[in-house]
Parts: structure tokens; sequence; C-alpha cells
């Protein structure tokens, strides 16, 4: 750094001196002919001669006049215009010598600091008075100008409408927490709402001749113990299910393919929703590299081209955590609603039902499980009234009744362990 700072310091000295250009010029005086067009350029634009041009509108006695004239002729504007951002640091840099001037050349030395002496003055006259007004002016601190250009997330919420007025806004009470998005949280919601209508899916197994729900049952709770091995998010887990069903919904598929759908599904749904997702030899190694790397690019391809890139579908288990946060819930009770959502799952006979009405009928049979009672604030944000959901959570509590020699447990397992509070443990209701 040190070597690099000296020649540009030793730069800006030779240019603000100019005894050095006068030295050039007089050197060249003596090699050019005297009518040669380039010496009669270069002499009238040496730095002598236009200081003798400029010298007129400078000294003593118009003094004034530079004053009130912005556009006077200032010789160290453009030098000053270049260097003035330039910083050198004393502690790093070595003292420069100073510069040898010819005699010669001391009477235009001597003109030059005059004009500059002047200039200062100028700059000083200039440059006095506005600073007496901004002294007279009261100081703002930095903590006003934060408090000026604050954008107060209260100034742009609009509440949901036709909120009952006994329902807590849950949204408004969010406006500090930035993790959540509470100006949008509500309408993000009701757009899924619309969405969930048009992506709804249909049961598809009469049209599949060599796969049977038996086999999605096995294949699932399979899926299940991939996203426990990976540590993979549950939304991937339910955004996985949603495209294997989806591309069944219109495509078929061979017996010995169902695996390689699965685990593909999965592979997509990681790249959707995982911040860093398993590589493709990771997958084939949990299929005890059954398939090859081809195998899985050609399927993604595939699944790819039969949904046309159609990936966005609204899950379950997003209206679930919704519904828990608005109305409350404590993480033990949204645990248990989760153990009954993902069993679900499992089960091929709820698939064409709707994701909300799951999601809700799921912390309905948790609450009664709790001995809780659902309320109006989950009237109004689920959109279901407690009658609306009661056979469905029917249904629900009787898949999550415990099954002698049932084979496919993982989810059971999985919602046993402490650190999902035993939920599975909790026994169902003998009547809803």
């Amino acid at each position: 750094m040190e070597a690099q700072k000296r020649p540009l310091a030793a730069n800006v000295v030779n240019i603000r001196c100019g005894g050095v250009v006068g030295q050039m010029d007089g050197l060249l005086k003596n090699s050019l002919p005297k009518n040669d067009p380039k010496l009669l350029k270069r002499g009238r634009d040496s730095p002598p001669n236009l200081l003798q041009k400029k010298k007129k509108n400078f000294g003593v006695a118009g003094g004034a006049a530079i004053k009130n004239d912005e556009n006077a002729y200032d010789p160290t504007r453009t030098i000053e215009t270049k260097i003035k951002n330039i910083k050198i640091s004393q502690k790093n840099d070595l003292p420069l010598k100073p510069l040898m001037i010819n005699n010669n050349n001391k009477k235009q030395q001597n003109e030059l600091k005059i004009v500059m002496q002047l200039d200062k003055n100028h700059h000083t006259a200039a440059t006095t008075k506005p600073n007496v007004e901004k002294q007279q002016q009261p100081s703002k601190t930095v903590a006003d100008d934060d408090k000026k250009h604050r954008i107060d997330p209260k100034d742009y919420y609009e509440p949901p409408k036709n909120l009952p007025a006994d329902i807590i806004d849950y949204d408004r009470t969010q406006l500090e927490n930035i993790n959540s998005e509470p100006i949008y949280a509500f309408e993000i919601f009701e757009y899924l709402r619309e969405k969930e209508q048009t992506t709804r899916c249909v049961k598809y197994m009469h049209q599949q001749k060599e796969i049977s729900s038996r086999m999605r049952t096995i294949l699932i709770d399979w899926l299940v113990e991939v996203q426990q091995t990976f540590e993979l998010n549950h939304e991937t887990l339910y955004h996985a299910i949603k495209i294997m069903d989806h591309f069944l919904m219109l495509s078929q598929i061979k017996r010995t393919r169902l695996q390689l759908l699965g685990i593909v599904s999965m592979f997509i749904a990681a790249k959707c929703d995982e911040r860093i997702y398993p590589i493709i030899e990771d997958f084939l190694y949990i299929t005890d590299n059954s398939y090859v790397r081809d195998d899985i690019i050609k399927m993604e391809i595939e699944i790819l081209q039969v949904l046309q890139f159609n990936l966005n579908y609204p899950l379950s288990y997003s209206f679930l955590r919704r519904f828990a946060r608005v109305s409350s819930q404590t993480l033990e009770t949204l645990t248990l609603s989760r153990f009954i959502l993902e069993t679900s799952l499992m089960d091929y006979t709820f698939i064409d039902e709707l994701d909300s009405k799951m999601a809700a009928a799921s912390l309905l049979l948790a609450l009664r499980m709790k001995h809780l009672q659902w309320n109006k604030t989950l009237d109004f944000y689920t959109g279901y009234r407690e009658q609306d959901l009661i056979e469905l959570a029917k249904r629900l509590n009787q898949l999550i009744k415990p099954v002698n020699n049932r084979q496919q447990e993982s989810i059971r397992n999985k919602y046993s362990d402490s650190v999902f509070f035993g939920v599975a443990n909790i026994r169902p209701l003998d009547d809803i």
C-alpha cells in the first residue's frame, strides 16, 4: 500500500506547484522553432500565460467582484475536485522531499501563490454566512431522522373484513413480529382456500392397473421414515405426497416404479421447501441402490411434464399451523393434531377431502381429546363451524385407534417419542 500511495502524493504536489511545468515549457521553447504551431498553441495554453490572462480578474481591488461571482476563474477548482476525496495516511507514507524550483520561475510561483491566497479568502467569505445560519438552526439528531423516515406497520394494516367485535385480531398482535407477515397473512390463506378448490385431488385407483391403495399406504409409511432420516421439514412430506397423488391422477404407473415415484416426489418437494436438500446419491442410498442416477433424473422429468410444472399446492399442514396460532393453542395440542393429520395421509379414503377441512377436523378432534372446546375464533378463521366437522372428526378418531398386528406404524412410533410429547399414546375418544 505504501508503494502505491507515494507516487500519487508526488503527482499531486507537482500539479499544485506548477513550477516543473514552467521549466518544461522553457526547454521546449529552446528546442522548437519560433513559428512552430505546436509552440504557439502550447505557449498560449501554458500555465504562466493563463495566469497572466486571468490575473486581471484577481487582486486586492477585485476582491469584491470575486465574492459576488460564483463562476469566477479558480485555478485550483479542477485539481481540488479530483483530489478532495483522496485520503492519504500520514502514518504509512514516507515524507516527501520538497521540489526544487528554478530561479527563473520564482516570479511565476509567487504570482500563483497570490492567486491561490485570494481564492482562499473568497472561499472563506462565501462559506462564513451559511455556517452562521446553520449554527442558529436547532441541531437534528439521528434519532429524529430515524423517527421521521420510520415506517409504522400499523399505518398500513387493515383488519379482516367482517371481523366480529368479540374476536381478537390475531394478525394485529403480530405487527412487531419480524418472523410473521401479518399485513398479508389473512389474504394469503383466503387465496389458499380458493386455490384448493382447483387443485383438489380425486380418487384414481380405479384407473391404475398394477397398484392398489394398500401399496400406497406402504409407500407413504416408508416416506415418513425417509423424512425422519434426512430430517426434512413436515411440509416436504406433505408436499411430496401431494405431488405423487396428482401424478397418479393423470398417469398410470407400473408396480416396479412406484417406489421410484415416491422417492423422486420427495426429491422435488425437497427442492421446493428445504434450504439444503439431499442430493441424488442420498436418495439412491436410501433405496439400497435399487435405481441408478439416470432413473431419478428421467422420473423427475416425467413428473414435471405430466404436472406441467404446477407444483404449488395448498397443504393441510399449513392450514393446521395457521388455525392453531390464531386460536392460541399450546404446542402439545398442536402436536396431537399433527399426529392425527399425518396419520390420515396413509389412508386413501381421505384423498379427496379439502386440505383446510382436514386440518380443521384434526384440530377439533385434538381439542376434544384434550377436553377443550371449539370457539368463535376458530369459526371465523377456519371458515368451518363445529357441526361441519363432526363427521370427518369421527372418521379420524376411528383411524388413530390402535390396531393389533398393524405393520405400518412409522407415524405412531414417531409421535410416541417424548420429543413429540408422546401424543400418540393419548387414548382416542370412545364417542365424539
